[in-house]
Formats: structure tokens, sequence, C-alpha cells
């Protein structure tokens, strides 16, 4: 995984070059040619992605990983040395680090030579042009007699789609993960005897990742032309060519199949050359992506196998070659059942392992041990290229990283995006936090079919994420302890040259190697039972540390002591040392107070000193008013905060926050309402607030001064009159997203007025004692989603309500009975409207609902 270590190094160096933004001071001579062959291998790398002579590049991408894993180990070596070695301020670092530098360029030099005559040859040879990659071959399912009655629905619903009578040009979408079954779905279609005597012509072309687009016109205009194709590739340009194909099928009804299209840039590439002249014409697209256009399209979601389905076919294919009865058969069948549930419904796993099975000597015994060691097995398949095939550079590391977190495990997207900056994988951008880079990392995994969301936030973002199948992740892990980019640690597991450990069993961490582990991430539940303290004192390049489920009695000395850490989580009893300021380098930190969280303590006043810092959770903490003039203008979010926090010499020193979370204390409420109006006048930047209070009391603070900039406010236990303060709260103007909770509001009535809430999308009423609500259509006018939940004392919903055009869903949830059946109402109202589109979702214990 040269690439991450090539970004990754590039961020420890830039800082060092720049002796403003660094404390340690190295003369830019030594690290400059060092950060150009950075610069050169990332272009290099961005370039190719895969090539007809891959195997060549990948031999040469190990052995210049193995040259920058030692480049970063002695610099890295150097750093906390010098730190460890020095008192405070800056660090001036010449000693023995040139002679050093020296022999990682002389290392690094004949790489560089290797890949710049590598690249001039590929130039020259035609072979490295943009997004070029080889596609991985999938084996052909239609050879086999299908039997399968899935496949066998879906080929008519695609088929009386595709011969309705709409006479518009209408494209079709076939999406679904690789191997799933998409080109054989087409080609059966294709292949359809009723699709053969509607469509005059029929074009299936294949696209993958190697393309040229003047190659693929060329591929759909061979059945039309007359003439040599190398006479008219030749002769015409890229954009002649699709004229002629334009011209070729405007007197024709015409089916094209484009298989496997790995971008959608391709497919607005030839759009315009696929003629609409009426006359009932298709374009069938098979395609991973789900980032499709909005031309005419029908999109169809090729599912995973039921059990029953992935049995009859990888029985069609591993039963083939054996001649027995099935009597004889029995034993076989027991384990051939196993192998194929494991599968996942996969159908290139089921074919490819189906066919290793069948050349197997005909004993029970051989079929029981590749049940027993499937995953060597599935790395002898293309299931592993299958996994990669076409996924950018940046995008590699990021993806195998997923399947550092445990299986049938949510991903938090906060937690993962801030582990992904932490580890270096993200390169900046100037117009762009990191941040803001990784959501959009992630959301193409997403649309490429490799990740699936598990909920999504009430602002359409992705809130929980995992692997999208069983198979990909073992893959995954497998080549990222291949590739030394992680290693998952349970009982026997060696973790000699793994740099990142995810601990998900509880294993003896002081036998283990971890002299040279750049993370260590705990996951198992049992980890409160593990003692890891003898291993902090080795491990002192450490960059990640996620220790939260050890609960430690206090704040571990020896973690003060990594001074390379940029993301530290951790559970503890006791307050935070002073000496936290020696972790310069963090960027996250995530703090667990076991104390109660009623009775915070102030963080000690050396956290302002933690100028990298970006994202700040402490629960059962609170920052403290600096006695310097010291600003944290890189942190984005701060939350677990109480009141106290919230004076106007804290919050103007951390003006950028954009996320601010905070617990409000009764006992302090003359100190806090006095304050608060003027909290936001400093956070301008502010688009999500949420605030708790911790025990029943009047309204605890003013609303007034929100930032018009707000996105998203949750409220609970605040106490406000409905017709005193939501006034101020309805004008905000990009107000999205709004919860209340538990007593955030009081009274019996909340009548709505028209003009407010103009952008809200969801509305949260939960646990409030409110009665009656008075609201029409236009008083939401984008409302999408309305949620109540134990709002025992709320009459019903207006039926209004349901006239507002945006609006999709309406959710009950332990309400009353008379709730419930409005509800209900304007669900069959809407639908003797026509309305199809609005879902009314009803949750209750009682037994009358």
């Amino acid at each position: 995984m040269a690439y991450a270590l090539i970004v990754s190094l590039k961020q420890t160096l830039e800082p060092l070059l720049d002796s403003a933004r660094s404390r340690i001071q190295i003369s830019s001579s030594e690290l400059q040619p060092i950060y150009e062959d950075l610069c050169y291998l990332k272009s290099f790398f961005d370039k190719v992605k895969s090539l007809e002579d891959s195997n060549s590049v990948e031999e040469l991408e190990k052995d210049v990983k193995d040259v920058l894993q030692n480049a970063r180990d002695l610099i890295e070596s150097h750093l906390s040395d010098v730190v460890h070695s020095a008192g405070d301020g800056s660090w001036n670092s010449s000693a023995g680090f040139s002679p050093k530098m020296v022999k990682v360029k002389d290392k690094l030099s004949p790489f560089i030579d290797v890949l710049k005559a590598k690249e001039n040859e590929l130039t020259g040879n035609q072979q490295l042009p943009p997004d070029v990659a080889v596609p991985v071959p999938v084996p052909v399912l239609s050879r086999i007699n299908h039997g399968i009655v899935e496949l066998e629905y879906e080929v008519k619903m695609l088929q009386r789609r595709l011969l309705e009578s709409d006479s518009a040009l209408q494209v079709f979408y076939i999406v679904g993960m690789f191997g799933i079954g998409k080109t054989t779905l087409a080609k059966e279609v294709y292949n359809n005897e009723d699709t053969v005597y509607k469509f005059h012509m029929r074009l299936f072309v294949e696209i993958g990742v190697k393309y040229k687009l003047e190659e693929l016109l060329l591929r759909l205009l061979r059945p039309l032309l007359q003439e040599r194709v190398s006479e008219v590739k030749k002769e015409e340009t890229v954009h002649e060519l699709g004229d002629r194909l334009s011209e070729s099928l405007s007197h024709r009804t015409y089916l094209v199949v484009l298989d496997d299209l790995r971008d959608m840039r391709v497919w607005e590439q030839l759009r315009p050359y696929f003629p609409d002249v009426g006359n009932g014409s298709r374009i069938m697209i098979t395609t991973r992506m789900t980032n499709m256009d909005c031309f005419r399209k029908y999109i169809h979601q090729k599912r995973l196998l039921t059990h029953q389905a992935s049995w009859w076919l990888f029985y069609q294919i591993a039963f083939s070659n054996m001649k027995m009865d099935m009597h004889q058969k029995k034993g076989y069948v027991e384990i051939g059942w196993e192998i194929a549930k494991n599968m996942g419904g996969l159908p290139l796993a089921l074919v490819e392992i189906g066919e290793v099975v069948s050349k197997l000597p005909k004993t029970v015994e051989c079929w029981r041990k590749v049940a027993q060691n499937m995953n060597s097995h599935i790395q002898e398949t293309s299931i592993p290229k299958a996994v990669n095939a076409g996924l950018p550079q940046h995008l590699k590391a990021c993806f195998l990283y997923l399947c550092l977190f445990q299986r049938h495990y949510d991903i938090p997207t906060s937690t993962l995006i801030k582990l992904w900056v932490a580890e270096g994988f993200i390169e900046p951008e100037a117009d762009q936090s990191l941040e803001q880079i990784a959501e959009e990392y992630l959301e193409d995994l997403v649309s490429r079919s490799l990740v699936i969301v598990d909920e999504q936030s009430y602002t359409g973002r992705i809130k929980t994420c995992g692997v999208i199948h069983k198979l990909v992740r073992d893959v995954c892990v497998t080549e990222a302890r291949q590739q030394k980019l992680f290693c998952i640690v349970n009982e026997g597991t060696s973790t000699k040259n793994q740099r990142r450990l995810s601990i998900q069993s509880d294993v003896l961490l002081e036998v283990m190697a971890v002299s040279r582990v750049r993370s260590l991430v705990f996951m198992c539940a049992d980890a409160e039972h593990q003692d890891p303290l003898p291993v902090f004192e080795r491990v002192k390049w450490l960059r990640v540390l996620h220790a939260l489920p050890i609960r430690f009695s206090k704040f571990p000395d020896q973690v003060l002591k990594l001074v390379r850490l940029r993301y530290l989580a951790i559970t503890f009893e006791g307050e935070l040392p002073s000496s936290i300021s020696t972790l310069w380098d963090l960027q996250v930190l995530i703090i667990v107070s076991s104390r109660a969280i009623s009775s915070p303590v102030f963080l000690p006043l050396e956290i302002w000193e933690l100028q990298k810092l970006r994202h700040l959770h402490c629960m059962g903490f609170d920052l403290p008013l600096p006695s310097t003039d010291l600003n944290l203008m890189k942190l984005l979010t701060l939350s677990g905060v109480s009141f106290r926090t919230c004076v106007d010499g804290v919050l103007a020193r951390i003006p950028n926050v954009i996320k601010l979370g905070i617990r409000f204390n009764p006992a302090d409420h003359a100190v806090e309402v006095s304050c608060f109006k003027a909290v936001f006048s400093y956070l301008n930047h502010l688009e999500s607030f949420k605030c708790g209070v911790t025990s029943q009391s009047e309204a605890a603070f003013s609303l007034l001064g929100f930032p018009s900039g707000l996105i998203k406010l949750t409220l609970g236990g605040s106490g406000f009159l409905w017709d005193e303060h939501t006034s101020i709260i309805s004008d905000l103007p990009h107000l999205q997203v709004l919860k209340l909770r538990w007593r955030a509001f009081c009274g019996p009535k909340w009548e709505l007025y028209e003009g407010g809430f103009p952008r809200l999308k969801f509305l949260v009423l939960e646990d409030l004692d409110i009665e009656q609500l008075i609201a029409r259509s236009n008083h939401f006018p984008v409302l999408q989603k309305l949620l109540t939940r134990r709002c025992c004392k709320l009459e019903e919903i207006p039926l209004d309500m349901g006239d507002i055009p945006t609006l999709e869903v309406i959710e009950v949830d332990e309400c009353s009975i008379s709730l419930v059946e409005s509800a209900r109402r304007i669900q069959k109202e809407q639908e003797e409207l026509g309305n199809e589109n609005l879902k009314v979702r009803i949750h209750s214990s009682s037994d009358e609902l």
C-alpha cells in the first residue's frame, strides 16, 4: 500500500519544511529532495492504476514501499528522540540526521529512475492514458442451466419494462456489487427472443476500466460500418465518430448494452451520440456505481441470492462431474450446503468455489478441507482482483481500513473519518477541510457498491456504515495484513512488521512485536481485562491510540511519552494532567471520565497549547478560560462540556467550531443564563448545536442570538414555552433538522405561524407534554419527515400536514390511540388523492394499536 504511505509521509514532511509551522527546526535542504521524490511517486501512482504489465509495477510498488517505510521509521525515530531529549519550546535537530537522509535519498533514487523510465516506456506505447486499468474477468454464468427462480423473475420484469410502449429513449441501469450477476442478467435479456424481434439493431459493449472513448465508439460502430475500422480510426476524430454513430442509429430501433460501466463520466461522454427519435429505442447499463444521472432512467438493484438459490447454483457446478446417486451424495451435500451458505449469496463466489470443488478428488474429506479453509481458497479466485478493480489509489487504504472494525459492527462515520485523517490517508486540498474530503471518499466508496450505508442522519449524511459483504471483508483483512496496512489481533496472531493493530480479543500484548506499531485500536468488549501499560513503553512512534473500552484508574503517564500521537481516545478516572501539552501533534482528543457528568472538572490550562487540535470530546470535563493569549483556531467540534465552558473568553478563542454539544447544570443557572446570549456571537461557522439539561428547570437559557447558518438544532430539558420562544427558532433561514426532546418546550399547545421554518426537512417531537399541534401545510413548506415519539398527550397530527408536497414519512412511536388514528387518516386521504409517496409507520407495544 505504497500510495497511502506516500501521502502520509508527505504530510509528515510538509510542516517540517516550513519553519514557521514546525516546533522542530530541520534544514529544509535535507528533506526537500525526498519531498520532491514523494511528489513524483504520488503523481506516478495516480496515473498508473493497473496496466497490462501490472505485475512488474506491483513489484516496483512493493520495493518502493519498503524503502519509504524505512525512511519514515528513520524520520519519526529521529523526531521522537529530539522531543524526548529536549526541554520545551522549539527544538533544533541536525546532529546525526543528515547522513540518515542521504542514505534514504540514495536508496530512493534508483527506484525513481526506474519508474521514470517505466513511465516513458508506457507513454510511448500509449498505455498510460487517464483512468486506465485492466477489467477483471468474470465467469460467464449463462453457460449454466439456470433453474434459479430469482433470475427468471428478474428477466421477465426487465423484459416487460424494456418492451413497454413508451416511444421515448429510455435508460435502464442494472446496479449492484461486483460478481452479483449484473452481466448475466443483461445478457439473458439481450438474447431473449422477444428482444431480438423488437430491436432492429442490438449492440453489447463491455467497458470496464480500460477504455478510450474513440475505441468505444469504434466498437459500437463496427457492426454498422462498411469501411474497415483501421481506416476510420485514422481519418476521424472522436466527435466525427460520435456523429457517425448517431446518424447510423437514428434510422433504427436500437438496444445498446454498456456493460460494466465504472465511471459515470464515460456515459456523459457517450450519451450525446445516442439519438432519441421517438421509436422506442433503449439503453441498458450495468454498473457498480450508484451516482446515476436523472435522464429518463429505470434502476434495477441486483440483489444477492437467497440460501436456496445459492445452493442450486453451487450444486449445478460443484456436482457437475459427480457420477453418484443421491444416497451417495449425502455427505457431500451437507458440506456443500455449508459452503454455499458461506458465500453470502454472491454468484461469482458460488461459481468459482463451485469450480474448485468440482475438480477435487471425490472424497468427503477433501470437501471438508475446503469448507474449513474457505478464506485461503477465496484468495485464489478472481474475487480479490474484482474487489480492487478500478478503485483509485487514494481510496484503497481508506477502503481496507474499514475492515479494521469488528464484523457486524456499525461503523460510526465520525469515528472513521477522524481515524482516516489521523492516519494520514487524506490528501489536503486548499478549498476543503480534511473531513470534507474524507466524507467525499466515503460517499465514493458507497457509490462503487463496496460500502453499505447502515444509517443516515436526518440531513442525508452517512451516520454509520459497513463493508458490503462478508467475503469482501475477509478478502480485505487478508490483503491489509499482507500489505502491512493493519493486522487484526486475536490469540496466536503474529504482529511482526505490522504497523497498525486492531485488538479484537483478550490477548497478551506484552509478548507481541509492537516496537514499530503506529496505531493501536482496541475493539474487544473484554478489553478492560487487559493491561496495555507495558506496551505503551514500547510504541514510542504511535500515532493513533483508541482505547475507550479500557477503563484506567487514572490517566496513564506512559501515554504522555507518545509524542507523535495524533488521535487519542481514552477512558479514565481523575483529572487530565497538565503535561498533556507534550502531545503537541494531537488532532483528536476523546476523553471520558468515569466521574458523574453532573459535576465536571476543568481541563488543564495547557489544553490550549494543543494548536493542531481539530476535535475535542471531553465528557465530564470543561474548557477553562486561558490565562494567556492562546486560541484553538483549528478546532471544528467540541462536545461533552457544560455551560461553564460557554463564556466569552473561551468561545472567542474557538471561532471556527462547526459542531457544539453542551450540557446544562441548573446549579450554575445564574452564570450561564447571563452569558449565553453572547455565546453565538463568536461562533459564526456553527452548523450544529446540541444542548441537554441534566435536570428539570424553568427556561434554562436565552434562545436569542442563534447564528443564521445553523443547520441542526437539538434541545432537551430546556423548559421553553411554545408561544414565547419557538418564533426565534422558526426564523432560522437554514435550519433543516429540529429535534425537541424531554421538556425542550412546555405547555399544552404549539401554534405555528406562516413563513416560519423555510428549510426544515426533519422534525422530531419526543417525550413532550404537548396536547395540541396547530399547523397547516404551508407552515412546514419543505418538511420530509415527522417523527413523534412518546408524546402521550398529543391528540392528533393536523390533517392539513398531509398536503405538504415534500412529506415522505410520518412515524409514530408509542403515542396515543387518537394520534395513531390521525396519522392513518392522513395516509388514507393521501392515497385517495393519488399520493403514493407518503409512508406512515406506526410503532407501539400496545395491543390496542
